[in-house]
């Protein structure tokens, strides 16, 4: 007689240890989600940040990027620093409740990273090891990183929908420095057979979005709402953007995105919350213009991101938690805004 699944199980099960599967055959037997604590963007693993993070409210943990720093070095650097990573007092102290995580390219294995990544099957194989993900795993079979995992009993489901921004994308489109913008020198390309998320993930996508859910979380490493700055974004693609856009429509949801080593909330048809970085400090302090910003405020010292989805209010709450534990940005918004168009 096999014993039943515990609720810290199926818990364990989602921080990367085996049995991924039995996870979401149990998922409507948890108590729902009301605490995602989320970052981007950690290039070292002692930092009061990352202390402040354990003490907040969590009932998951998203890693959204650059979770390491290890796109100079190849393989052997990328072990080197998932390791470091994986026994820090930091992941240690994450693993008591779920951890979910995509990539983005500097854990991916090319800075500004797309398809032409010549090591991104190896660099795959590591993003995997470094979540315990069991051998026989159908993720480990797919190429690309992205994933799904549905919290919460029926009336109360948070689907967490996590993107790979980096396996199937095409080349940016460049301009000469002196063209640049002032977040960089790629721009929007009007060439529609280039992609952001590459044919079998947008198909993947689609089913995903059929399954049953009152609200969709959906991770992106890059930025979905700001208009094209230079640096990379979905606007670097926006017939790729107004894909997601009209997938999206219609369901209640937002989008955590990481990146640009500072934070600011957006809309453009989705609210975009950014969170990055949690170690670093933007050198500039200022951020891209961006004509989506719905929030003047913008934060760039070491943070994390903080959804509050509170059911009896049908509301979500999203802050910017500094190293000292202060809310440095904060924005409610009503189930009913939710609703993409």
């Amino acid at each position: 007689m096999k014993k039943p699944v515990t609720s810290l199980h199926r818990r364990q099960f989602i921080a990367g240890l085996p049995a991924l599967g039995m996870l979401a055959a149990h998922a409507g037997d948890e108590q729902p989600l009301e605490h995602v604590i989320f970052g981007s963007c950690l290039d070292t693993h002692d930092h009061p940040m990352l202390d402040r993070t354990l003490t907040l409210p969590r009932d998951l943990f998203v890693f959204m990027g650059d979770n390491i720093y290890a796109d100079k070095g190849g393989i052997p650097m990328m072990q080197e620093k998932y390791a470091l990573l994986k026994n820090s007092r930091f992941f240690h102290g994450l693993r008591n409740k779920p951890v979910l995580a995509t990539w983005d390219d500097h854990d991916f294995g090319l800075n500004d990273g797309g398809a032409d990544c010549t090591i991104k099957k190896e660099a795959q194989a590591e993003f995997w090891n470094w979540l315990d993900e069991p051998p026989g795993s159908p993720r480990r079979r797919q190429e690309g990183v992205y994933h799904s995992q549905t919290f919460g009993p029926d009336g109360k489901r948070a689907q967490v929908i996590l993107l790979d921004t980096r396996y199937f994308r095409s080349p940016l489109k460049k301009v000469p420095k002196d063209k640049a913008m002032l977040g960089g020198t790629s721009v929007p390309t009007d060439d529609e057979t280039t992609t952001m998320l590459g044919a079998a993930q947008w198909a993947w996508l689609e089913k995903a979005l059929q399954e049953p859910a009152e609200l969709r979380i959906v991770v992106s490493s890059i930025q979905f709402a700001p208009e094209a700055h230079g640096g990379e974004c979905w606007a670097n693609f926006p017939h790729e953007q107004r894909r997601l856009l009209s997938l999206l429509k219609g369901h209640k949801a937002v989008v955590l995105s990481g990146d640009r080593h500072w934070c600011e909330f957006s809309h453009n048809g989705v609210f975009d919350f950014t969170s990055s970085s949690m170690t670093q400090k933007h050198p500039r302090g200022t951020p891209t213009p961006n004509k989506h910003r719905i929030v003047p405020q913008t934060w760039h010292l070491p943070s994390v991101g903080h959804l509050r989805i509170d059911w009896p209010s049908s509301t979500i709450t999203v802050k910017v938690i500094d190293q000292e534990g202060l809310t440095r940005i904060e924005h409610r918004v009503p189930f009913s805004e939710l609703q993409t168009r």
